[in-house]
C-alpha cells in the first residue's frame, strides 16, 4: 500500500489538475480508498492510483495486460484443438517421424545405387565395374546432406539473375553459350 493522500496532495503527487482528477474519478473510475463525507474530502491510496493510471496509459496505447495476454493464448488453444479435430493441422511429431522415414528410405535407395548402376553398365555396354568405384561418390554425397543444417541454406535469396546461370565456366572471355559451343 502507498501513501494516503488527499485530493490536493495527489493533484501534486501526479502533476495534474484537481479537476483532472475529478473528472477521472467520475468518468474512469480512478480508485479512491475513502470517499469523503460531508466537510471531509477523499483519501487516495498512492500506489492503487498510480497502478490504475499505468494500466490507463497501457490501454490508450493498445498495449495488452497480463490478463489479455492470457485470454488471447487461451483463445488460440481452442483454435488450435478445434483445428486439430477438423484435421486442418496435426502434431509436428506426425510429420517429423513421416519425414524421418522418408528420409532413411531415400538415404537405402542411394546406397543401393552404386550395384543399379553397375549391371545396367554391364547390360548396356557389357563392361564390368566395380560397385566400389561408385560407392564413395554416394556415400560423400549422403555425408554432405547429413551435415547440412536445417537453418541455413547456401541458396542464395532472391531470384537467381538467369544470366549468371551457366553450365560450365567459359574457357576465354569470349561470349558463353549454355551448350558450351
Amino acid at each position: 500500500m502507498g501513501k494516503r493522500v488527499n485530493l490536493q496532495e495527489l493533484s501534486e503527487f501526479m502533476g495534474v489538475t484537481v479537476q483532472t482528477l475529478i473528472r477521472w474519478q467520475k468518468s474512469e473510475g480512478m480508485p479512491c480508498i475513502l470517499a469523503g463525507q460531508r466537510g471531509r474530502g477523499n483519501e487516495y491510496d498512492t500506489e492503487t492510483v498510480i497502478g490504475w493510471f499505468v494500466q490507463r496509459e497501457l490501454a490508450k496505447a493498445g498495449a495488452s495486460s497480463p490478463r489479455d495476454d492470457l485470454d488471447r493464448v487461451k483463445r488460440l488453444e481452442v483454435e488450435l484443438r478445434i483445428a486439430e479435430k477438423l484435421d486442418m493441422v496435426a502434431p509436428s511429431a506426425t510429420y517429423e517421424k513421416l519425414w524421418c522415414d522418408h528420409v532413411e528410405a531415400v538415404k537405402v535407395e542411394l546406397l543401393l545405387l552404386p550395384a543399379k548402376i553397375a549391371d545396367e553398365i554391364y547390360e548396356a555396354t557389357g563392361t564390368e565395374i566395380e560397385e566400389g568405384v561408385i560407392l564413395p561418390a554416394v556415400e560423400a554425397c549422403l555425408k554432405k546432406l547429413e551435415a547440412l543444417d536445417a537453418n541455413e541454406s547456401d541458396e542464395p535469396e532472391g531470384d537467381p539473375d538467369p544470366d549468371a546461370l551457366y553450365l560450365d565456366e567459359p574457357d576465354d572471355d569470349g561470349p558463353y553459350e549454355e551448350d558450351g559451343n
